[in-house]
């Protein structure tokens, strides 16, 4: 769905790197997801072993466990609903000239939807934890100790040796951390890294959201968020496609679209309603949920989230302009709405202003409406008067608040 404005009135930009890492040393934000974690964690052992699960530094340099992984996400999702940051501040997306108000419709999206995306995040890793395989870098220190899953174990999940390895990387790691490093949780992760080169891997984890036990788990899940069945169907189908939302969009690519209207097609959903998710799955786990690290630092990536606005945009050019209409008849039409029932519509404004229908109450009318819109300065027709509008002002302004304008 298109919009080209955007609502929230805009602030100094700054990159997304410098965003995160505000938010990062937020104590209420981390105190907020940590205990969220712990509430879940404690209600289902499945989450609370899935926190444990190692992570492969090339990819997630946030922390050495999931959980870092899944506090990351919860966090900025609570800076958003706390309007703490705002997606349009974020340098990346401000330089998207003409996507305003696109990345203010995904910004309203994730604030709305909040136990829809927080059961996201808790689903769509939760298998790697029975999916973890092993390989290291040739003549190192993981490669002697055989980190090399064989390929016979990767897709066995009662395999013993695999699972004996997992015990075996989470004893290593945790010797490494408070006998032969001492540094912060990231640190310690790159120097592990370093010094073992061992590369984990979760080979189709993502698919196994469908398997009896996570099923199961999705479930209840869902039902504890009071999230109905329709929100379960398409969480189900977000968590076992969302390892191909960022490759399909490592660069502008129109055709991939495709896949998503094809996908909510048959699933029965609105295209445009599910792709608005599938974006706002992928800011949250790729661009913001995973941490790069290269030679030249930490970085987040937010080149497939921009990428895909512009495959979108150039999938159906004409949509975007059909679809902005469409959105601003159904604002005005739902305007029009409230300034009837708060009193404020033409014909009650006639018998507030003791005046007849023609040129002269129109423009007076429209100046109200101007002014009520924040267009233009509220004009003045008397102390009574204009303490009668203002009063219906305020009603005008509390029903479009609750109507999330």
């Amino acid at each position: 769905m298109w919009r080209f404005e955007s609502s929230h009135k805009r602030a100094e930009s700054h990159y997304l790197d410098h965003v995160i890492a505000r938010i990062e040393v937020d104590p209420h934000l981390f105190r907020h997801a940590e205990s969220l974690l712990d509430a879940v964690g404690h209600q289902e052992p499945l989450i609370a072993q899935s926190y444990k699960t190692p992570q492969d530094i090339r990819y997630h340099a946030e922390g050495p466990f999931m959980r870092d992984h899944l506090r990351s996400m919860l966090m900025f999702l609570f800076a958003l609903s706390e309007e703490k940051v705002h997606l349009i501040d974020i340098e990346e997306f401000r330089r998207m000239k003409g996507y305003e108000g696109e990345i203010q419709e995904l910004e309203d999206i994730i604030k709305e939807n909040i136990l829809f995306f927080q059961v996201f995040i808790f689903g769509h890793d939760v298998a790697k934890w029975l999916s973890v395989t092993f390989s290291s870098k040739s003549g190192s220190r993981g490669s002697q100790l055989r980190f090399n899953t064989p390929r016979e174990h990767q897709f066995d999940e009662a395999a013993h040796e695999r699972v004996k390895k997992l015990a075996e990387y989470l004893d290593l790691y945790e010797h490494f951390a408070h006998q032969e490093f001492q540094g912060t949780d990231r640190e310690t992760q790159a120097q592990f890294f370093l010094q073992y080169g061992i590369q984990v891997h979760y080979p189709h984890h993502a698919r196994k959201i469908s398997a009896p036990v996570f099923s199961a788990l999705l479930t209840r899940l869902c039902h504890a968020h009071r999230l109905p069945d329709r929100d379960r169907a398409m969480l189900e189908d977000l968590i076992a496609h969302h390892m191909e939302f960022g490759s399909d969009f490592r660069v502008v690519n129109p055709t991939r679209i495709r896949r998503y209207t094809h996908m909510a097609f048959k699933r029965g959903y609105d295209a445009d309603d599910f792709i608005d998710l599938v974006q706002a799955c992928l800011l949250l786990d790729h661009c913001v949920g995973s941490l790069r690290l290269r030679a030249h630092g930490y970085w987040h990536e937010s080149t497939s989230l921009v990428n895909f606005f512009q495959s979108e945009h150039d999938f159906a050019p004409r949509r975007r302009v059909e679809k902005e209409a469409e959105r601003e008849a159904r604002e005005k039409n739902e305007r029009n709405q409230v300034l009837r029932d708060v009193g404020l519509d033409g014909v009650a404004m006639m018998d507030v202003l003791g005046m007849e229908s023609g040129p002269e109450f129109g423009l007076a009318l429209r100046r109200i409406h101007a002014g009520l819109l924040g267009q233009a300065k509220m004009p003045s027709f008397g102390r009574k008067i204009d303490a009668e509008i203002e009063r219906r002002a305020g009603a005008f302004y509390k029903k479009m608040f609750v109507k999330g304008e």
